[in-house]
């Protein structure tokens, strides 16, 4: 019965598991937030609305950035491209399909996946659709653009690469579906022509961008127990490259460091996380399933520190900004860390309702939307980089 409050929000639609999750949340409710010595010097740059969001679906509505404008995308189709600096909006368009994941930006192009099955190409410079493909099968999980491929992972299990100019399916790789799953946001991630995707099935495997064939697989976690509860092994959080290795961390299973030339584990330690992770050239860190924040080695996964002040407010995975780690909670609150020994420097409440995915960095900027469709920019003044 571990960690059910995210489970409560991530399985799809069981109401025994919803049932259970308030239990616990009535056992053990999320920390309250504490004062906090602000020694960061942060500042709101704008904030704006795009369409109307979904408080109760846990989805894959993120911006994205050209590095000049910032797009994103609502729940009930509404798509809107935002100036980075100041906010105004640089064009707005309806699409009449319900958003669920995305957008990715590459190729001149957006890409948004839908709750009904599609995937739908919008023109970066105007919002014109440039075409919409059927694929009959939910997207939850943001697809990422590269080298004229648009590489998407599906609620069925399937990754699958499509071409950026007509949309057309180019290759599909299909793994092994287990009858329980987490509804999670998994984005592939693309190092040169090599693309990296983690499963439902507790495998994260990595694939030829142009073809799909297969490079290696690896194991991340292996079902136990006796429920299909206890034996959820989705890597549903996110995966991170950072120059030849690849780190990643699953539910009921482990954060493991992988090189990205053979499939070789580096190293690995027991954890398991819904959220999801980041890297940089010291550290790895890990968001676990109880909100912990915790910092690993990069080297060898030793742990260096452990954030708890957070414990159960459903926490993103963190991400790299400023000489600092952003995350963001169910309540809306943005929550900036030191990384080097986890303490806080810097909060701010950026939206009235949850922030389901990691903070989004542009040039000297974050971003962050809520799941009301509210979008946030912020940025340090005290000179931090």
């Amino acid at each position: 019965m571990r960690s059910l409050r995210h489970l409560g929000l991530a399985l799809l639609g069981l109401s025994v598991l919803l049932g259970c999750a308030s239990k616990k949340d009535k056992a053990e409710p999320p920390a309250p937030l504490t004062t906090i010595e602000k020694t960061l010097d942060v500042h709101k740059l704008w904030s704006s609305k795009v369409g109307k969001g979904s408080v109760k679906l846990r989805l894959g509505l993120r911006p994205a950035s050209d590095g000049a404008r910032v797009f994103a995308g609502g729940h009930n189709g509404a798509v809107t491209a935002f100036d980075a600096q100041t906010g105004r909006k640089v064009w707005s368009v309806k699409t009449d399909l319900v958003l669920a994941a995305g957008p990715a930006f590459g190729d001149g192009i957006l890409v948004f996946g839908t709750s009904d099955g599609e995937i739908v190409a919008l023109d970066a410079a105007s919002g014109e659709q440039k075409w919409l493909q059927t694929i009959g099968s939910e997207v939850v999980a943001s697809p990422v653009i590269a080298s004229g491929v648009v590489v998407l992972r599906t609620v069925d299990g399937r990754l699958r690469g499509f071409a950026t100019a007509t949309g057309n399916q180019m290759w599909s790789v299909q793994q092994n579906h287990p009858a329980l799953t987490l509804r999670g946001n998994t984005a592939p991630r693309v190092a040169g022509m090599t693309v990296v995707s983690g499963f439902s099935n507790g495998r994260v495997g990595a694939y030829d961008l142009r073809t799909g064939d297969a490079q290696w697989e690896v194991a991340v976690a292996n079902p136990t127990g006796r429920s299909e509860l206890e034996r959820l092994v989705d890597v549903s959080a996110g995966i991170q490259v950072v120059g030849n290795d690849v780190y990643i961390v699953g539910y009921h299973g482990r954060a493991v460091g992988i090189d990205l030339a053979t499939g070789v584990v580096l190293w690995q330690q027991d954890m398991s996380s819904y959220a999801g992770l980041t890297a940089d050239f010291g550290n790895v860190y890990v968001t676990n399933d109880f909100d912990s924040v915790i910092a690993l080695d990069r080297n060898g996964g030793a742990q260096l520190w452990r954030q708890e002040a957070l414990r159960l407010r459903d926490v993103t995975a963190p991400t790299r900004y400023a000489n600092t780690l952003v995350v963001g909670d169910y309540d809306g609150y943005l929550h900036w860390l030191d990384p080097a020994d986890g303490k806080f420097v810097a909060r701010e409440h950026a939206t009235k309702t949850r922030i389901s995915a990691a903070p989004l960095v542009v040039g000297q900027n974050v971003y962050v939307q809520g799941d009301d469709g509210t979008v946030a920019a912020y940025t340090v003044r005290n000179g931090a980089s």
